[in-house]
């Protein structure tokens, strides 16, 4: 099969994602949880603001930032004084570069884009090894859809760009030890600096599988010379970057470096090593983990009784010793049931990568094609599973919204931080604060003083935030809110139940 048809069968699969984010996204746009910060970013730079620093819209009728309705895991507030959301503005520094062309209501879709590209690289990276194009095809198609890798094209979210310039590294990284010409020496430099900047955890996958590479080449000394100017060009990029991280975050990691420097400093960076590792690979109440989501993985260890050259030696060992060492070498792996295997993705490419060319170098190919087909069921059912459990929550996140809208409010006020991951889209349109005290409600009346403006305050009664991932201080103190509200000088003129939370429309008596 010839790579035109190929790609016409890439361009098919890539609409499925795309049905679904226009499906979810209905008139407006869905976002909730960490894609809603990440959008917040992206306004706020339109806007004129820095990526990096805390959307906070209220604070143009007066409220502080003390009164953000955001925190841990998302927004942090530096020694200077300064508020700055955790993810990272490469992101939002690409999207901005799409804008141009492109309205603002498109920009969800920029991850599928991504995604479609991935096709492409993973394409030729396997039949560089393999040129027969149905097994390319069949290899590509499962890699990309038959793994947790296709949920990423779900989501509003960084990882597809960081799979295209992690996909992108190891290609040109081949191309450049084939050919010695400098775009793939220039790209590999730049793939490998933009790969570390947006998921850190992925580079740690990218080295491996070089490292290991490099040490079945022959001529490693002539290598290492035709490589010196591009390290070095690595190095002075990954310094800028560095540098600037150092002056707007006070880390040279940036923000997540920072954040875990701050959890350890204050002691509230607990590990149970073994349980973190059973719950990413196998799974608990809490995650799926990704061998039981995605038994496909499992062939990785079979592989490796079967016959094969280096090339498919180095994926194979580079992806599943990631894969093993991530949940402990990886401070933070979030996300609940089906959507904690983010940080994984990288691997996966590399062990799925390896399991594939393994197959088609096999004498009978057909009879280890087959071997996939009983584990295809279940990693469709993870597919599916995820896929309706984000179809649910598109329709409980409308739900809101258009309630909100309805009520038309002025002002929104959340107790405590519990109701954060469902602000959404509405954030842009409502000014919104956070209290933790009904002292901080009387402080909110002064603030307002004779404006005439509708508030609408929420509460979420039990609050049932999974909490196993958050430092307890930061919960007891900023999520795990209970008071009841006393006004003052406002009534509430109604209630209204909003999905699973409570909301009261407050006024200034007439």
């Amino acid at each position: 099969m010839k790579f035109s048809k190929r790609l016409g069968i890439y361009l098919l699969i890539g609409l499925i994602p795309f049905f679904y984010r226009w499906k979810w996204n209905e008139s407006s746009v869905f976002i909730s949880s960490d894609p809603e910060i990440k959008y917040y970013q992206l306004i706020h730079s339109q806007n004129g603001g820095k990526a990096e620093e805390c959307f906070f819209p209220a604070k143009d009728l007066g409220f502080t930032q003390s009164m953000l309705p955001f925190g841990y895991p998302w927004a942090f507030e530096l020694k200077d004084g300064r508020c700055v959301f955790q993810y990272p503005v490469l992101f939002t520094w690409l999207q901005k570069i799409l804008l141009i062309g492109i309205s603002l209501k498109w920009i969800s879709f920029f991850p599928i884009l991504f995604f479609f590209l991935n096709f492409l690289l993973l394409d030729h990276i396997i039949s560089r090894i393999d040129p027969e194009g149905i097994r390319v095809l069949l290899s590509v198609v499962m890699i990309q859809c038959l793994t947790p890798i296709f949920l990423s094209s779900l989501d509003y979210s960084e990882l597809t760009i960081t799979n295209f310039f992690f996909l992108a590294s190891i290609l040109s990284y081949h191309l450049f030890i084939e050919k010695k010409q400098f775009r793939f020496g220039l790209l590999l430099a730049v793939s490998i600096v933009f790969n570390f900047q947006l998921r850190p955890e992925s580079t740690i996958a990218l080295i491996l599988y070089l490292s290991i590479s490099f040490l079945y080449e022959k001529d490693k000394v002539g290598l290492l010379k035709s490589f010196s100017p591009y390290v070095f060009l690595s190095v002075l990029l990954m310094a800028i970057f560095s540098i600037w991280n150092q002056s707007v975050y006070g880390h040279y990691l940036g923000m997540r470096g920072l954040n875990t420097m701050m959890d350890m400093e204050n002691g509230q960076f607990s590990r149970n090593l073994l349980g973190e590792w059973i719950a990413d690979l196998w799974g608990n109440q809490f995650k799926i983990g990704i061998f039981r989501g995605y038994p496909i993985l499992f062939l990785g260890f079979i592989c490796f009784g079967l016959k094969k050259d280096k090339r498919m030696f180095a994926f194979l060992t580079a992806g599943l010793v990631f894969l093993l060492m991530l949940p402990i070498i990886s401070p933070y792996r979030a996300g609940v049931d089906i959507f904690g295997m983010r940080y994984f993705e990288s691997g996966i490419y590399l062990l799925m990568i390896g399991v594939f060319l393994t197959f088609g170098n096999q004498n009978s190919k057909l009879k280890y094609y087959l071997l996939v087909l009983p584990f295809l069921y279940f990693c469709y059912k993870s597919d599916s599973r995820a896929i309706k459990q984000w179809t649910s929550s598109a329709k409980l996140y409308h739900q809101v919204m258009n309630t909100f809208d309805e009520l038309s409010p002025d002002l929104i006020v959340h107790r405590g931080l519990s109701l954060s991951y469902l602000v959404g889209i509405s954030y842009v349109k409502y000014p919104q604060i956070a209290i933790y005290s009904n002292e901080d409600w009387l402080k909110v009346e002064t603030i307002l003083r004779d404006q005439k403006k509708k508030i609408l305050y929420l509460e979420w009664e039990g609050n049932q935030l999974v909490n196993n991932e958050f430092p307890e201080k930061i919960w007891k103190q900023k999520f795990d809110i209970n008071f009841k509200l006393n006004p003052n000088a406002y009534v509430i003129q109604s209630e209204h139940k909003i999905a699973h939370f409570k909301g009261y429309l407050l006024e200034r008596p007439k």
